[in-house]
């Protein structure tokens, strides 16, 4: 991976994943363009607004995330992240899931406008 934007997206896709987790709002708020939508597992279609609010509530609650990238392509300025997680939710069930994250550059830096994420599996963790 020589690709300065490819290692800029990878440590965005990180900070997300941990702001995410720990509910930081203000980090999401930052990461997330003001037209951010999700097509999520919830089986909802939420912009930024729903999605923060869904976390700030706790409907949205991961105890971990982890995640695989499998393929990072970049048209123009916008970059589409392609892999798998799993998440953890209370009481301790686990989700396998797919997702699609696009990445859009704005000033500078890369933010998020899109996400699709689908569950496949679910099972008590271990």
């Amino acid at each position: 991976m020589s690709n300065t934007w490819e290692q800029d997206v990878r440590a965005r896709e990180e900070e997300n994943r941990v702001a995410f987790v720990a509910a930081d709002l203000a980090a999401l708020d930052r990461l997330w363009t003001d037209d951010f939508l999700v097509n999520s597992p919830l089986n909802l279609v939420n912009d930024k607004r729903g999605t923060l609010a869904l976390l700030e509530a706790g409907r949205i609650r991961h105890t971990s995330l982890t995640s695989e990238i499998e393929r990072v392509a970049r048209h123009g300025d916008v970059v589409v992240v392609m892999g798998r997680d799993r998440v953890t939710d209370p009481p301790d069930v686990v989700t396998h899931r797919r997702f699609t994250n696009l990445w859009r550059l704005e000033s500078g830096s890369w933010r998020c406008f899109a996400r699709h994420a689908n569950a496949f599996a679910r099972e008590a963790a271990a």
